[in-house]
């Protein structure tokens, strides 16, 4: 990746005097690929850096010099850069004369690094002098003073997989000043400039796109055989299937073009952004209308309708502020930043309360459904809401078993030695929604009978035995109304349009029975 600088390295005794970027880097030995642009090599290059005294804090009279250091390693060696100091039982980063006092380190008014990396070339630093008079900011390239003794030069080669760790660190106590840094850096993989830790998501959205691609080709050729018999319901499923199929195949190339060009398509990115979230939230709102019974029991969904949309509605808007805040590059935003801590708590706070909202709901309106089902003895069309209520269940636990070993992982530190794996975070999330979307498909695939499974009626069945229950046969009988039962006789049938009316009306075909 080109990882473009704009930000403010406080001066020493600040907060935010220390500033670091990582990034998953392959070795050529252990790289999934090696073909352009990486061509099989592995590096940091982060000679064009450059730094300049704040503004606020330039003086053309003031002769004075600030040290900034950039260190190159390895993340599992961050733990041992600084030197614990018994005096505080604090860990300090910068040699400061009162901490060179206590623990021997050198030299002063720079980062500490232990001579044993800087031997063995685990830890590679470089120190800029950034003059506090300068009208113009000092470039790496040129002005950097090697500090590590093993290498000479702003490129760092990755000769071991890992995650990798650039430090910037203004440690000048005698000089203090807040410096700007710009320019960029360029971390480059054997196989490109994705960085390690998201290489799997490039074939994995290539692969969501291809079956995504089926599943609508399919779904498109049932929906024109049959195209006089679809119902409204069907009409949502295919808006869903077609999000997808257009999320994933952006995602993908949008990869695509990242790892070969450095930098991400700010468009590309929040185009894949809107589709993402827009398949997220019609699939909230076709799952409760799933549940309530939509097209198969219910043949309007009446004043539900516009609260199920408002709902859906509610969710996009908070959803596409997450998504945009978080990943949307911004040289502003930063992850310690209180306000943008702040901004992100409050909405996941609120995304939480409507998908609770949705939960609630469709758990509420399944049951509804299945009783009512039950009561009027309609088996057929119990069986199909039952399997889909195995489908929501085996989806629930998972998605609960997941989030909390993802969040457990989190916490131990997982991922920061397992970074390779990174991806599977989100990539299994793509996958269940997938894995529901394709059994809402098959349990509501279109035929010739839609219309009149939909809008008919099952004569029920009664025992001999029950109260009430009329005299009859002693076997059961599973049959189908049509036409004066509840269905539709061949020349009644409803076009689209006329259901579409119907929908927003609250009205239903004759015959159709409304749940309570």
């Amino acid at each position: 990746e080109i990882y473009e600088y704009h930000l403010k390295l406080g001066a020493y005794g600040s907060s935010n005097n220390l500033r670091y970027r990582q990034s998953g880097m392959f070795s050529h030995r252990d790289a999934p690929d090696d073909t352009a642009p990486g061509y099989g090599h592995s590096y940091l290059d982060y000679g064009n850096l450059e730094f300049q005294v704040s503004p606020a804090d330039y003086t053309d009279w003031d002769s004075g010099k600030t040290n900034v250091d950039v260190a190159v390693f390895e993340a599992e060696h961050f733990e041992e850069l600084g030197e614990e100091v018994k005096a505080n039982m604090a860990r300090q980063f910068c040699c400061t004369e009162w901490v060179k006092n206590r623990t021997g380190c050198h030299p002063t008014r720079s980062l500490i690094s232990s001579e044993h990396h800087d031997v063995n070339g685990t830890i590679e630093v470089f120190q800029v002098q950034v003059h506090h008079d300068a009208t113009e900011p000092v470039k790496l390239r040129n002005a950097g003073k090697v500090l590590s003794r093993h290498e000479k030069y702003h490129n760092y080669k990755v000769k071991k997989t890992g995650l990798y760790t650039l430090l910037l660190a203004n440690c000048d106590n005698e000089n203090p000043a807040d410096i700007m840094v710009t320019g960029q850096t360029v971390w480059m993989n054997p196989y490109g400039y994705l960085p390690g830790e998201l290489y799997g998501m490039m074939p994995f959205f290539g692969v969501l796109a291809g079956i995504y691609t089926l599943v609508g080709i399919i779904w498109a050729i049932l929906c024109y055989v049959n195209r006089k018999d679809l119902m409204l319901l069907q009409f949502w499923i295919s808006m869903v299937v077609a999000l997808g199929t257009l999320e994933t195949a952006i995602k993908f190339f949008d990869y695509v073009a990242w790892n070969k060009s450095g930098g991400r398509s700010v468009g590309a990115l929040a185009t894949g952004l809107v589709f993402g979230v827009t398949k997220r939230a019609v699939s909230r709102v076709l799952v409760l209308m799933v549940s309530l019974g939509y097209g198969v029991v219910k043949p309007s969904l009446g004043a539900q309708l516009p609260r199920i949309l408002i709902l859906g509605t509610a969710y996009f808007v908070l959803a596409m502020c997450y998504d945009l805040l978080v990943n949307l590059p911004s040289n502003n935003k930063m992850v310690g930043d209180e306000g943008f801590m702040d901004s992100l708590t409050m909405l996941v706070l609120f995304m939480s309360l409507v998908d609770v909202g949705f939960y609630m709901w469709i758990l509420q309106a399944l049951i509804q459904t299945i009783q009512y089902l039950e009561q009027r003895k309609q088996n057929i069309k119990l069986q199909l809401f039952r399997r889909f209520r195995c489908v929501l269940v085996v989806s629930v636990v998972f998605s609960v078993s997941w989030a909390v070993y993802t969040m457990a992982a989190s916490v131990k530190g997982y991922f920061e030695d397992h970074w390779k794996s990174q991806w599977n975070v989100n990539a299994v999330w793509e996958v269940l929604y997938l894995a529901i979307l394709v059994a809402i498909v098959f349990l509501w695939m279109p035929s010739s009978n839609s219309q009149r499974y939909a809008y008919s009626m099952e004569l029920a069945t009664f025992d001999p035995d029950e109260k009430g229950g009329p005299d009859g046969p002693d076997e059961e009988e599973d049959l189908e109304e049509d036409g004066e039962l509840g269905g539709l006789e061949d020349d009644e049938e409803p076009s689209v349009v006329g259901q579409f009316e119907k929908a927003i009306t609250g009205e239903g075909p004759v015959g159709g029975e409304k749940m309570n």
